[in-house]
């Protein structure tokens, strides 16, 4: 059940304004997420494919407005169960970026690389089950789950779009970027050896 004191807003942006969109439903996770009750149903949804567990549509429905194509639904599923598990967000930090971080910090293991590639290569079906993993893994770690979600609207079709492979190359390079990279290092420098 929803927060008894919680509002939602009726001047949704369109389709066209995603990314805003999208903040704002982040914006209402987090005020949602204080109930340890509803996190606590958010979080249960993780064993269910997205949209699929009846009580976290109270936190969901209201977002969706009637011309949210189907495509995009399992999206907003999706990013309440992930903020539920995780809740750190920190603007303008992809995923793949925060998921990079701790790649390095943890010496670059082969076994955190295979879950991103894992990751890159998942189709709409996969993704919630490896996008599960690699947010439980960034428990000390932020990211924008804005901007992840906004991501998913595309990648949750269940075609495949040229927009996809643009947002998994994205991923990509967020994810092999060191720091020393971002700040001006060249990419062969950055780059892991081979």
């Amino acid at each position: 059940m929803p927060h008894e004191n919680e509002t939602v807003p009726q001047d949704l942006p369109q389709r066209g304004e995603t990314r805003s969109r999208a903040q704002q439903f982040i914006n209402h996770l987090a005020r949602v997420c204080e109930d340890r009750g509803a996190r606590a149903i958010l979080r249960r949804s993780a064993a269910f494919a997205p949209g699929e567990y009846v009580p976290a549509f109270p936190f969901v429905e209201p977002f969706l407005s009637e011309d949210t194509p189907q495509s995009e639904r399992p999206a907003f599923y999706l990013g309440a169960m992930l903020y539920a598990l995780h809740g750190q967000h920190q603007e303008g930090r992809s995923l793949a970026r925060a998921f990079g971080a701790l790649w390095r910090k943890n010496d670059q293991r082969p076994s955190l690389e295979r879950r991103f590639i894992a990751l890159l290569e998942a189709d709409a079906d996969g993704l919630p089950e490896h996008l599960r993993q690699i947010v439980t893994l960034l428990k000390e770690e932020a990211f924008d789950h804005a901007a992840l979600l906004a991501d998913l609207r595309e990648l949750m079709k269940p075609y495949a779009t040229e927009r996809q492979n643009r947002i998994r190359a994205r991923w990509a390079k967020d994810f092999y970027r060191t720091q020393g990279s971002a700040a001006g290092e060249s990419p062969e420098a950055a780059a892991p050896a081979l």
